[in-house]
């Protein structure tokens, strides 16, 4: 009697551990995407909070100049420090880190009363994936936006 494998037993075995294998990595590709997205929510509300703590200091909000916030004429770079008058509204700015991605965007109203932030989400099926805004002539999917205002269906504010 021989002891052993055939080629054709092991041939089955590597089949189908290589099938298990690509269903795993796709599995984690998807799951970093959406982790990617947690954070990028995580960042546009952070940014959000930082922007009504500047609104109750001033009442109204920064100025917004190529999609970045505009403070005293000069504008903030997504990375960069947010501070105005010695205030440290935030520390370090969130930015996109996905080069392929634009970057976070701002807009705010004529009259600086409301104001949205952008983001692209790399996971498109994700339910707040919603719609395709436009700030900066980038297009977008994620939106966040002040309590007093909502998005039309191109991004401007209502």
């Amino acid at each position: 009697m021989k002891k052993g494998f055939t080629l054709i037993e092991l041939l089955v075995v590597i089949a189908i551990m290589g099938i298990l294998t690509s269903i795993t990595v796709a599995q984690f590709v998807t799951a970093k995407r959406k982790a990617n997205d947690v954070s990028r929510k995580a960042d546009l509300n952070g940014i959000s909070k930082a922007l009504q703590m500047y609104y109750a200091d001033y009442g109204v909000m920064p100025s917004d100049s190529e999609g970045k916030i505009m403070i005293n004429g000069s504008s903030i770079e997504w990375g960069g420090e947010f501070v105005d008058g010695g205030y440290v509204y935030m520390k370090v700015m969130p930015r996109e880190n996905n080069s392929a991605l634009s970057p976070y965007c701002y807009k705010t109203d004529l009259s600086k009363k409301k104001y949205a932030l952008f983001a692209q989400l790399e996971n498109t099926s994700d339910k707040e994936c919603v719609g395709s805004y436009i700030c900066n002539l980038n297009e977008y999917c994620f939106a966040y936006v002040s309590p007093n205002t909502s998005l039309n269906a191109v991004g401007d504010l209502l």
